[in-house]
């Protein structure tokens, strides 16, 4: 009895390339508050002013990335002057900078005490508080930040990026209003762009990703993005252009190689896949699905022996991948490896079975028995 053998493929993890909570570049370090000018008259320095230098020393070692340096000025700063609302405000940002957001956390917390009216404190412990896993009190400070001020941009979009697991449309409404703001924000339509592609909108999604295109003709992101949804739409020419665009302009960027490769694959273009495949892997080594899919298209090259390398290498980094290990069986069945084959779909089965895919379980299953029972 000859066996059937269908290969899976491991889709990529959907676009995932919306723009990120808005990092310190435009949130934190640009708003660093400077120390103000004690009296120059008084030859002897007073608290304020011993706490205004520390404030400038530390600032200057912040410049220089030298955080545990800044926040031990801002500290002793604190000491002297222990309700100082800038030499807080500076410490936080230092102190989410170097890693520690719950210390910054607890830092924007005395400066809002001190100034209810803190813009930037509100703006960045939302930031600090997103990355410690706290989403609805990041969120609740954005909405104070929108009270404030109704035209803050970055508080929309950010509040938009972490409501879109939950709430699409709400979503597109924030992204809507920071591009009503700033009709030439490119983020804003990138990342609506995506909330309607996530809502089945794909024509609408590609007119946002036209837009932050004609806002930013160099935003590699947007390309990526167009691409990946021309793709859903079978414009696969259309898409492999975006990529080819992408690449262009960001060469270090894996998931635009993997989304070209894929497509390549897809068209019959394997000699094209395995180089992207190969580029997708030297640039993150770590990529199961890269290893998984350059498998398959080694299959399609009929080097079985390379593609049982690459879905083992798949195994390697997610041992839970039930798909490489149906893979690697049925690439094992084509060298006549009837015990490889046969322990491959067995951990397939009982690993589908884990994930409640009930369905490709018994498949797997099923080709045991045909392997147990082959003549």
């Amino acid at each position: 009895m000859k066996l059937s053998i269908i290969f899976t493929v491991i889709a990529p993890t959907a676009m995932l390339f919306t723009t990120s909570i808005a990092s310190w570049d435009n949130a934190s370090a640009n708003t660093l508050l400077q120390p103000t000018p004690g009296n120059i008259d008084r030859l002897a320095q007073n608290p304020q002013q011993q706490a205004n230098n520390l404030v400038a020393a530390g600032n200057q070692k912040f410049a220089n990335k030298d955080y545990p340096g800044a926040i031990a000025d801002f500290s002793n700063a604190i000491q002297i002057v222990p309700n100082f609302e800038k030499a807080l405000y500076n410490r936080a940002i230092a102190y989410d900078l170097s890693g520690n957001s719950q210390k910054a956390i607890d830092d924007y917390d005395r400066v809002v005490q001190l100034n209810p009216r803190n813009l930037s404190s509100y703006f960045n412990r939302s930031v600090a508080k997103e990355k410690i896993g706290d989403k609805q009190g990041a969120i609740s400070d954005l909405d104070r930040v929108i009270q404030l001020d109704p035209n803050y941009v970055d508080a929309y979009l950010n509040r938009g990026n972490l409501i879109q697991s939950g709430d699409l449309a709400g979503a597109i409404n924030n992204f809507s209003q920071a591009i009503k703001i700033k009709p030439d924000r490119a983020e804003a339509y990138l990342n609506r762009g995506l909330a309607k592609y996530k809502l089945g909108d794909n024509k609408g999604a590609i007119a946002d990703y036209d837009s932050a295109i004609r806002v930013n003709s160099n935003y590699y992101l947007a390309y990526n993005n167009r691409g990946w949804t021309r793709s859903e739409l079978g414009n696969n020419k259309g898409a492999i252009a975006d990529y080819d665009r992408a690449i262009a302009l960001n060469s270090n960027y894996y998931p635009s190689f993997y989304n070209r490769a894929n497509i390549r694959r897809k068209t019959g273009d394997y000699v094209g896949a395995l180089a992207d495949y190969d580029k997708t892997i030297q640039l993150k080594p770590d990529y199961a699905f890269a290893y998984n899919n350059r498998g398959l298209n080694r299959i399609k090259l009929n080097n079985f022996q390379a593609a049982i390398t690459d879905f083992s290498k798949t195994i390697e980094i997610a041992p839970d991948a039930a798909e490489a290990y149906y893979n690697r069986a049925a690439a094992r069945q084509s060298l006549k490896d009837r015990s490889g084959a046969t322990s491959d779909f067995k951990m397939a089965a009982k690993l589908y079975q884990q994930q409640g895919n009930k369905k490709s379980s018994d498949n797997a299953l099923n080709l045991v028995w045909q392997l147990q029972n082959q003549k």
